[in-house]
């Protein structure tokens, strides 16, 4: 089989691989697209660190083409890959592709009847993508206990920033979006989110307006999202009111806990929600979510080495990646 190996940092190259061989509780799954993610770019530029040579991609869709006989996964299955598996080796317990175990950049994977999700015809491989924000919001919202009726005041917008928004709405809270994006605000503002506040000094006085003078209710801070010093958002909330603060792969983030400890807030961090992918996949299959307002980008494989590259100089740079979802589309 083909595989997209990093070699070392800012050297990718499409190599031969042998073949998978079905073995018992796995299914052979054939990729037809991935996402480039921002973890990808990060483990391209080094700035997340691997064991070379190593196989990149996060999120992918693929099809089944090998089952055991009896499986409940059946073959010619269009599915979902987890990007985050139960690991008893690592040293939290689980795996996550193109990050600390080879992803998702080949033609071929072996996974566990447990970690492929059969996407539903009214799933588009391109709704496929928004699986891991969507679960993620929903992680948020059940791990603060977020009930109807409550403000959520969410820092960061883009993607992550814009499905929370929607799923916090489905849940039927309210979310107040801020960000310095005018372009996200606007995006946000054309998928129904009704509060949405530059990320200034009024965001206080727009908070207390919007909550009749209480402050929110509980905040979230999406690190990959944000550039702004994380304990803003402390002074904005509730007394005993929860912030989590949240990020799709590790991130070192510096925080001054002194204005969390005088108002006896908890604090929690959340970066998977592997529990929560098939919620999202039905969230999605019953037009939960608008998407309507997310460009999507498709890219042949053999353009992968490029983007990376592109995508790294632009990090590197210290310039936000662009608001699109670039698929990758593998040969079948």
């Amino acid at each position: 089989m083909k595989v997209w190996q990093l070699a070392y940092p800012h050297n990718l190259q499409h190599v031969t691989a042998p073949d998978l061989k079905l073995s018992q509780d796995k299914v052979k799954v054939k990729i037809t697209k991935a996402l480039l993610s921002e973890s990808d770019v990060a483990v391209y530029s080094g700035a997340i660190k691997v064991k070379h040579p190593f196989i990149p991609g996060r999120f992918a869709i693929g099809q089944v083409t090998e089952a055991e006989e009896g499986s409940f996964i059946r073959k010619g299955e269009r599915v979902y890959l987890a990007g985050v598996t139960e690991d008893e080796c690592a040293p939290d317990g689980l795996r996550i592709a193109g990050e600390t175990a080879d992803g998702f950049y080949r033609d071929f994977v072996l996974a566990g009847v447990d970690d492929v999700y059969p996407l539903p015809s009214s799933v588009s491989d391109e709704a496929a993508f928004l699986i891991d924000a969507i679960a993620l919001a929903e992680h948020i919202v059940d791990e603060m206990n977020i009930d109807v009726g409550q403000h959520v005041l969410v820092l960061g917008g883009g993607l992550y920033g814009n499905i929370l928004c929607q799923i916090l709405i489905y849940h039927r809270a309210v979310p107040i979006l801020a960000d310095n994006n005018a372009e996200r605000l606007a995006q946000a503002k054309r998928c129904g989110i009704y509060y949405t506040f530059p990320n200034d000094e009024t965001l206080k006085t727009n908070v207390l307006n919007v909550t009749g003078g209480k402050l929110a209710d509980g905040a979230v801070y999406l690190a990959f999202a944000n550039r702004c010093e994380p304990s803003v958002l402390f002074p904005l909330v509730k007394r005993d009111a929860c912030v989590a603060f949240c990020a799709v792969t590790g991130k070192s983030l510096h925080v001054n806990l002194e204005y969390a400890m005088k108002s006896n807030l908890t604090i929690k961090g959340i970066t998977e929600s592997r529990e929560f992918v098939s919620t999202a996949i039905n969230l999605l299959a019953n037009k939960a979510v608008n998407f309507s307002q997310f460009p999507f980008n498709s890219f042949r494989e053999e353009e992968l080495p490029t983007l990376l590259e592109k995508y790294a100089a632009l990090a590197n740079s210290g310039t936000h990646l662009p608001e699109q979802l670039d698929i990758i589309k593998f040969i079948f």
